[in-house]
């Protein structure tokens, strides 16, 4: 109890004692604070069952949410009858066989660059000299100290390039092991290396060419340093790839040259140029090209001619005025001081010396308008000297050095040893009789949706087939676990509204009717049919069918062989279809499992949800049992505390009078007694 107890009470009258009054509460207690109690634990059953059955609801939803998705029926397989090619393919993707041709893989240039050197600490060169190479659209000029270690080359093109063209040492082997080797960053021909001389041009992509004879030349050295002059020659119409067509019919041309096609893909070399939208033409070896024709400059070759680099250009304008010392270009002294005169401007100066060095057998220059001079030679190399101080300021008063200044070429032959090992190539791929470059083994973008890794190229004639097919399996999947979940959920539901009528024992929502309609609105859909094109369809042609008892059964084989059989039907009669009413107006009709879904999102989706409502009533329900317990608790504690305190006055009461009738009972005793 939660009043105190008077420790005497019963001690006067030896009947109102405290178990009197406990039998009375329990009784009370029986009458009034039991039934409340057994609804409390008839609410907690209840919300534990309502969790149980939102939880089964929820994994129904799991595969009918699936079978309600319009993508689950464009799910595609894909399979390839070849190691040369991995595919995968996106949702959608029309179902088809693909078959590509695989000529060549995309890979990396890699260079060697130098003799062999006994250490990484070599010297590179005792003499400074220039290294220039293209890439990426890009021409480079790599300034290389006289003294530089091999070491430090390779990390000073790195570095130059911002990593497009990285510079290592490597270590091969021999006396002499470490090796210069000069490798592209990326993939593709646009990622080559050009050293020597280039040519580039950019090419409209999708132009219609017709190149007969004289349309375009290409002038190239031969191996006996002669000219060549090749007639390039195509007709396209415009659905292919201009620069691939332009750059294979410059090969073939050069193929068909005796003189030249052993140097195609070593000394001369012709590549793709800015996303395969332009074309480069080389030569490693540092001699001329120069395209004409009439057509040259509608094919975007701005330069006609691409020439080696000058062997040395001044440094600061020429001196004006009179110049005094000797210089020797070659074998040849210029006096400076019978050159030029007093007043003369430093472009005059310069022009006097330009002219004169034009002279000189084999030797070429010209200025820049602003006084400086620019010296080329046809061996290939100058040799600048001053024999005392006065030559010496002579040469600074040009904005040349003394030395021997090698170009290219020579430079080619006794130091860089220049000697490309793996070139730089597009992917080559042909789809639909089409032949398709791109920089790169993973390729996207040429049929929508199917992502390539070329691995390896396919032998002629036997292209890799990529056989795209519709992903059934996870409809079959989902299916399966729709008729799983439907049976854990129809038993809970049968277990919770049943009722015995031999034992009388009923379930925890018998009589409920948000619990016990469940199991009937569900078979209503899942009984559901309909005509299609003459026939009759209903889960049970998928295999799907219902027992006496209300257990649900699944024919894999028969729901295999249906969704085999007719894709599209199943797809309309699963998810759904649209429809054009007698308005032209399109509506979509809902297919079976999206009927599902909707009707079990009602009850489960959202505060206002059929059972989310019943739970939130079930726990109001308790707050108002918790304090209806509480208030009968509070009212019996009232009760039997004014009881104990009046049973108290009471047996006082009693006590004092059983006191008093034992004094006269005592002297009625003593009377008796004397007699």
């Amino acid at each position: 109890m939660a009043v105190g107890r008077i420790n005497s009470l019963g001690v006067g009258s030896g009947v109102l004692s405290y178990d009197v009054i406990d039998k009375l509460r329990e009784a009370d207690e029986k009458a009034m604070i039991r039934p409340i109690e057994r609804k409390m634990e008839q609410n907690v059953e209840k919300q534990t069952a309502l969790t149980e059955i939102k939880t089964l609801v929820s994994g129904i939803r799991t595969p009918t949410k699936i079978l309600a998705d319009y993508s689950s029926y464009l799910g595609r397989t894909t399979n390839v009858n070849s190691d040369a090619i991995k595919a995968t393919v996106a949702s959608g993707v029309p179902i088809q066989d693909i078959k590509i041709d695989v000529h060549q893989l995309a890979q990396g240039d890699i260079n060697e660059v130098g003799g062999k050197f006994e250490s990484r600490d070599s010297v590179f060169s005792e003499n400074d000299v220039n290294l220039s190479f293209y890439t990426q659209g890009r021409t480079y000029n790599i300034a290389i100290k006289g003294g530089m270690s091999v070491g430090d080359v390779a990390q000073l093109v790195t570095d130059e390039t911002n990593g497009e063209v990285t510079g290592l040492v490597m270590k091969t082997g021999g006396s002499k092991p470490y090796q210069l080797m000069l490798n592209s960053k990326g993939m593709g021909d646009q990622s080559r290396i050009y050293f020597g001389t280039t040519l580039t041009t950019n090419i409209n992509a999708d132009k219609q060419l017709d190149l007969g004879d004289g349309d375009l030349v290409l002038k190239l050295t031969d191996k006996n340093g002669n000219e060549q002059s090749l007639d390039i020659k195509l007709k396209t119409d415009g659905t292919g790839d201009s620069a691939l067509a332009i750059k294979e019919a410059i090969r073939e041309a050069i193929e068909s040259n005796s003189e030249l096609k052993d140097l195609l893909d070593s000394d001369i070399n012709v590549g793709l140029d800015k996303d395969g939208k332009g074309l480069v033409i080389n030569d490693l070896r540092g001699h001329a090209i120069s395209v004409e024709g009439e057509k040259a400059s509608l094919l975007g070759f701005r330069n006609t001619q691409a020439t080696q680099e000058p062997l040395i250009e001044s440094s600061t304008a020429v001196k004006a005025g009179k110049l005094s010392g000797v210089v020797m270009i070659g074998s040849v002294p210029l006096d400076l001081s019978k050159m030029t005169k007093d007043k003369n401007t430093s472009e005059q100066n310069a022009q006097i010396i330009a002219q004169a060095i034009e002279n000189i057998a084999g030797m070429h220059a010209k200025t820049d308008g602003a006084g400086k001079l620019t010296l080329t030679s046809e061996v290939g190399e100058i040799k600048i000297q001053a024999q005392d101080d006065a030559s010496k300021q002579a040469v600074q008063d040009l904005g040349l050095r003394t030395g021997v200044i090698q170009g290219y070429s020579k430079l080619q032959d006794s130091l860089f040893k220049i000697k490309n090992i793996q070139q730089g190539q597009d992917a080559l791929i042909s789809y639909n009789g089409a032949q398709i470059s791109r920089p790169s083994n993973e390729i996207n973008d040429v049929v929508g949706g199917v992502s390539m890794t070329l691995q390896s190229t396919t032998e002629p004639g036997k292209p890799a087939i990529i056989s795209i097919g519709r992903d059934d399996a996870n409809i079959i999947e989902q299916v399966k676990e729709f008729v799983k979940a439907y049976n854990e959920l129809v038993s809970k539901l049968n277990e919770t509204t049943r009722y015995d009528e031999d034992t009388s024992i009923a379930g925890v929502f018998n009589g409920v009717s948000d619990i016990r309609t469940i199991r009937s609105s569900l078979n209503s859909f899942i009984s559901h049919s309909e005509l299609t094109d003459g026939k009759l369809a209903s889960l049970v042609n998928y295999g799907i069918t219902l027992n006496d008892k209300g257990v649900m059964f699944l024919d894999e084989g028969a729901l295999t062989s249906a969704v085999a059989a007719d894709p599209k039907g199943t797809e309309e009669f699963f998810y759904g279809k649209d429809k054009e009413d007698a308005f032209g107006k399109e509506t979509h009709i809902d297919g079976v499992f999206t009927k599902i879904d909707k009707f079990l999102a009602s009850l489960a989706d959202g505060s206002n949800s059929r059972l989310e409502a019943f739970g939130s009533s079930l726990e109001r329900d308790a707050k108002t049992l918790q304090k209806d317990k509480k208030s009968a608790t509070e009212l019996l504690d009232t009760r039997y505390e004014a009881m104990a305190n009046r049973f108290a006055a009471y047996d006082s009461q009693i006590a004092k009078t059983k006191n008093a009738f034992g004094s006269v009972q005592m002297m009625i005793d003593q009377s008796v007694a004397k007699k």
